[in-house]
């Protein structure tokens, strides 16, 4: 019996960008309807011009990775081999979000629009969350797949994919985002510092967790993914409070800029140790920063105990997640 050989394609680093750019879309058309739902209380249709942006972005993005034999003619061989590798979860994202447009309208028809937190907890908008983290993600599979050398030609669809993935992950947390609520600020923020305080650790694990996602598939980090990680986490989702606290958001990107050369130059010497180093580094740098921001603009109204024990909790929050990734040098058990 002769079994058939499958060659999976790859894709081309120009492919690649056309759907790094495409996702740039669809982020965008997620944020301006962020912002209509938050400042447009009248809004009760699904046809609106921010979800005309957030769709047309979809489609963008769908049409940039299908498969290009299908625009070249009749496929030939297994549906399988038609796929570049690494688009294949992107395909089914693209699925599944055209469903959950579907699901969205019919929910927006039966229940009305939603509002605030209930928006960000919609079944649907959960589903299209979902589907398009699959589809968003598809240039940093496809860089892992071909295990390019690095370069800022190679490396910058990878830096935009993770710019509108962190993006559209801090959307759905944006209530939980200290860059935006500046917590240290306020002694009765919410329901107490303790609130606060899960919010450091909330995007810590999403800061910290991007960067480990793309060590892991590329295994190595691409020069300014920490910076990247953090703008997205940290800048966009101010269109919320129209950046009422700006600095609390832009001066974490200091500490990113820092955390950056940092892991960059532990890299070079002892490559091993990039993900605990990355999980150790990283929060105290930016809350670090974050707080020198609050401080600045609103000053900290928190105690030394509490602000600090941020910097120093965050950083045992991110060096744990590092270290169950850091390889072991003992020789496996027999």
């Amino acid at each position: 019996m002769v079994l058939a050989v499958s060659h999976r394609p790859q894709s081309t680093t120009r492919r690649d960008l056309a759907a790094a750019l495409a996702t740039l879309w669809l982020t965008s058309g997620l944020y301006l309807d962020g912002w209509a739902h938050s400042h447009v209380p009248e809004l009760e249709t699904f046809f609106t011009p921010w979800h005309g942006v957030l769709y047309s972005g979809y489609a963008a993005l769908a049409l940039a990775i299908v498969p290009s034999v299908l625009w070249r003619g009749r496929p030939a061989g297994p549906v399988r081999d038609w796929v570049p590798a690494g688009y294949g979860l992107g395909l089914l994202g693209a699925v599944l979000f055209a469903v959950g447009g579907v699901v969205d309208m019919t929910w927006h028809t039966l229940f009305g629009v939603e509002a605030s937190l209930e928006a960000l907890l919609s079944p649907p908008h959960l589903l299209l969350l979902t589907a398009g983290t699959l589809m968003i993600t598809t240039p940093v599979r496809a860089a892992a797949a071909r295990r390019a050398a690095p370069s800022l030609a190679g490396d910058l669809p990878v830096l935009l994919s993770l710019l509108s993935a962190v993006g559209v992950a801090a959307f759905f947390l944006n209530y939980l985002s200290p860059f935006t609520d500046a917590p240290a600020a306020f002694n009765g923020f919410r329901n107490g510092q303790a609130f606060g305080l899960a919010q450091y650790l909330a995007f810590t694990v999403l800061v910290v967790t991007a960067c480990l996602f793309t060590w892991t598939r590329l295994g190595r980090v691409p020069a300014g993914l920490v910076t990247v990680v953090v703008a997205a986490a940290s800048i966009p989702d101010g269109v919320f409070n129209d950046f009422q606290h700006l600095a609390a958001q832009l001066w974490p990107l200091l500490g990113a800029v820092l955390a950056d050369l940092a892991v960059q130059w532990v890299a070079a010497q002892r490559p091993d140790l990039v993900p605990v180093t990355l999980g150790a580094l990283v929060p105290p740098l930016i809350w670090s920063t974050h707080l020198i921001g609050v401080q600045l603009s609103l000053g900290v109204a928190w105690t030394e105990e509490l602000w600090s024990g941020v910097v120093v909790l965050t950083a045992l929050a991110g060096a744990a997640l590092g270290g169950l990734l850091t390889p072991s040098t003992r020789p496996p058990a027999t």
